[in-house]
């Protein structure tokens, strides 16, 4: 039977580090040694962006984080706060999945039941720097673009392209942007993913200030979110589920109409190898589904260089692609910085020049 995870978060941060990540691999690989062949799947499911709002709380907390920009010096993303997600846990039924009642345990990741998505990992962090280095890259993209974030969680890298979004200059018309958002579990979506995007908006729409404090979710707050997302020409999906051929085509559904660019972006997913093995096939499907009918895309996969005693890592990740004839290129890595595991991000784009974001 799978065994949980605990991690020892600090007691005002919720952002995994490298001792935590080495407490994840210890838990993981006894859990291989016990004997965990466990195949649990959730079907697939694509949730409405008024089911998950309609579910809110009338008052959700937030806090900040600053993401390092080149250009712009530090950005202030907002999400919410960890302890406001377990509130409304412990006094509401979510009436969605297991992970609900598996987010007020101390154990912060459950196999098969809850893959950790109500907390900010490393890389995830890594990834957002990442895409704050290429601003301008991102900004003068002009035409439709559906950006896919699997195993989203906080989504923290969408976050911040949403930031982009609602800071630009606006056009007339503006360019469609689709964010699929992706989590395995249906609670994770409604509590921290969708939040997070609203959150944001009302940071940018100057309704909230910086430091830590409370949004009223108020039936003209949600209508006003909803009215700047169609104004932008923004447009947000939510699946939750588990990966593999299913959920690439339920996922591929949601691309906009006519094939246009694809970004697909990915944090701490690679951890062990029965979870790349599934991960890899889904990105490399999503991407020749794209390629297919005339789009380009481009895949950003952060990681940690090796899952020690879980058999996950970038090396997997790498053999992996191999075998289904893809491969990918280390655009940044901690290498020289002096940091405990090694992280990277890895690019994947398709085959030929006109392929892929070739600015990035």
């Amino acid at each position: 039977m799978s065994q949980p995870f605990r991690f020892d978060f600090g007691q005002h941060d919720d952002v995994e580090d490298d001792d935590i990540a080495d407490n994840h691999q210890d838990q993981e690989a006894a859990n291989q040694q016990e004997g965990d062949t466990s195949d649990d799947r959730i079907v697939p499911c694509v949730h409405t962006l008024d089911d998950l709002l309609s579910t809110l709380p009338s008052t959700i907390s937030y806090t900040a984080i600053s993401i390092q920009s080149p250009g712009h010096g530090d950005i202030t993303l907002t999400r919410r706060e960890l302890f406001d997600i377990r509130t409304q846990l412990m006094i509401e039924d979510t009436g969605l999945d297991d992970s609900s009642t598996a987010g007020l345990s101390t154990d912060d990741i459950k196999p098969n039941i809850y893959e950790g998505g109500f907390k900010t990992w490393e890389c995830s962090v890594d990834l957002t720097n990442y895409l704050a280095s290429h601003e301008k890259d991102l900004l003068h993209q002009s035409d439709p673009c559906t950006i896919v974030e699997l195993g989203a969680g906080t989504a923290l890298p969408s976050l911040f392209l949403f930031h982009l979004l609602f800071n630009a200059p606006s056009s007339t018309p503006p360019p469609r942007r689709t964010f699929v958002l992706a989590d395995f579990n249906p609670s994770v979506l409604q509590l921290a993913t969708i939040p997070n995007l609203l959150i944001m908006w009302a940071f940018a729409s100057n309704l909230i200030s910086s430091k830590p404090g409370d949004l009223d979710i108020t039936s003209d707050v949600t209508l006003s979110f909803r009215q700047a997302l169609t104004e932008r020409n923004i447009v947000i999906r939510a699946i939750s589920g588990s990966w593999g051929p299913e959920f690439s085509a339920l996922a591929f559904l949601e691309f906009a109409r006519p094939p246009e660019d694809v970004l697909i972006l990915a944090s701490e997913t690679i951890y062990s190898p029965k979870t790349t093995l599934a991960f890899t096939i889904t990105l490399l499907d999503l991407m020749g589904k794209s390629q297919e009918t005339g789009g380009r895309a481009t895949a950003l996969v952060a990681a940690k260089k090796v899952y020690f005693g879980v058999g996950g890592g970038v090396d997997e990740f790498s053999c992996v692609l191999r075998e289904h004839g893809a491969a990918g290129k280390i655009v940044w890595s901690t290498e020289g910085m002096g940091s405990g595991v090694g992280r990277c991000i890895l690019k994947l784009t398709g085959t030929g020049e006109r392929r892929g974001y070739q600015s990035f």
